[in-house]
């Protein structure tokens, strides 16, 4: 078998058309949104593909020895860098530990962990050296063994764990709970496939947001915790006189949207270029409301990751960082609170790829004197720093 399988390989990297190679511990049969997310990847990129079913542990040992072109669904692994590369996420996971009040959590003491067989967590708990006190077929299951005590805390998806639990008719308040991790789950495509197929990814990449199921929204009751931790200095930060006296200056010279989108194009080719500091978005990176919008985000030490002002268009008036863009006007973070009923919005989770970092944004309006909206405050907020500050 391991020998049709490198042969089939051999074939592959000589012959760019024939059919990737991805393990996976999903039944290949199965009619879940992972095997429709692939499918749609893959007709997308015109790409063919077959799904291989095995453990991630032999996956991954598949991909090292170039027998398989990757694996999914599959988490961030140290251990893999060397040897193949995680792709955009095709779903994010939302890690809490759960606990019953009888014990005292899952770091204190003698505790037996429990997880489902072949999960992710169970990869998770096997790479961390944890001994699991069992493992069973299903979430289910493991809701039920916490509740009678069988097993003293779980890590878990926040959505799987709580649809689950109301459709045991047990009360929430029956467990506790605690925000662990964001995990993007993606596909790790193995070296010798991306240097064979150079682009591969970045097609594959770009095809796994148009095939996105659904947006990595955040739970109502994670909103909130944010919404305690910062919006009350996000909608005093947009009193600013400095900042409110930008954006007014800038709303009365009246820049029509054709010049704003003229100047979008040149500010995003001159980051590609990497021109020097005459450019534009370092000409206003050096103003004062910049500097007042770098000040305030310093403060929050790495809470905060990006801070834009715009005006009644969505053009940017003073930036805390470099961003990709000189118009916002057609993104959500202004198109949901300028003109709205709203007095803040918050948007989905977006992942960056390169700092495996997870980032929401929060945007007030900026009101003049009459209360009218004449712009926008957006701020970037590492989602796992806020969920898991105290």
């Amino acid at each position: 078998m391991f020998l049709a399988l490198s042969l089939s390989t051999l074939l592959l990297v000589s012959d760019v058309g024939t059919a990737v190679l991805l393990g996976t511990n999903v039944p290949t049969n199965s009619a879940s949104s992972s095997h429709q997310q692939i499918n749609c990847i893959m007709q997308q990129t015109q790409q063919p593909y077959k799904l291989l079913p095995m453990p991630w542990r032999r996956a991954k040992q598949e991909v090292k020895m170039g027998r398989i072109d990757g694996y999914f669904t599959a988490i961030p692994n140290d251990e893999m860098n060397d040897h193949a590369t995680l792709s955009a996420p095709l779903f994010l996971e939302n890690w809490y530990w759960f606990w019953h009040p009888r014990h005292s959590g899952p770091d204190n003491g003698k505790v037996r962990f429990g997880a489902i067989l072949g999960s992710h967590q169970a990869d998770w708990f096997n790479s961390q050296n944890y001994k699991l006190e069992v493992e069973v077929s299903d979430i289910a299951q493991l809701v039920q063994l916490l509740a009678i005590g069988r097993i003293d805390a779980v890590l878990a998806d926040l959505e799987e764990f709580t649809h689950t639990a109301s459709r045991l008719k047990l009360p929430a308040d029956q467990f506790e709970q605690r925000f662990f991790r964001y995990v993007p789950l993606g596909v790790y495509f193995s070296q010798l496939r991306l240097q064979q197929k150079p682009g591969f990814m970045r097609h594959f990449n770009a095809a796994v947001h148009l095939c996105a199921s659904a947006p990595f929204a955040l739970a109502q009751s994670e909103q909130q915790q944010i919404l305690t931790l910062l919006l009350g200095s996000v909608q005093q930060l947009a009193r600013d006189r400095t900042l409110l006296d930008a954006v007014q200056q800038q709303n009365r010279a009246a820049i029509t949207l054709a010049h704003i989108r003229q100047q979008d194009a040149l500010w995003q080719q001159q980051l590609l270029q990497e021109q020097n500091e005459s450019d534009l978005a370092h000409q206003l990176l050096q103003t004062k409301a910049s500097a007042q919008l770098r000040h305030w985000q310093d403060s929050y030490s790495g809470l905060v990751t990006e801070v834009i002002l715009m005006d009644n268009q969505g053009a940017n008036v003073a930036i805390s960082a470099i961003t990709t863009d000189y118009w916002q006007g057609d993104e959500t973070p202004f198109l949901g609170v300028f003109g709205q009923q709203s007095d803040y919005f918050i948007d989905v989770v977006e992942y960056d790829q390169s700092t495996r970092r997870f980032q929401v944004k929060l945007s007030v309006p900026l009101l003049d004197a009459q209360r009218r909206h004449i712009g926008a405050l957006s701020i970037g907020v590492d989602v796992e720093r806020a969920l898991s500050a105290n």
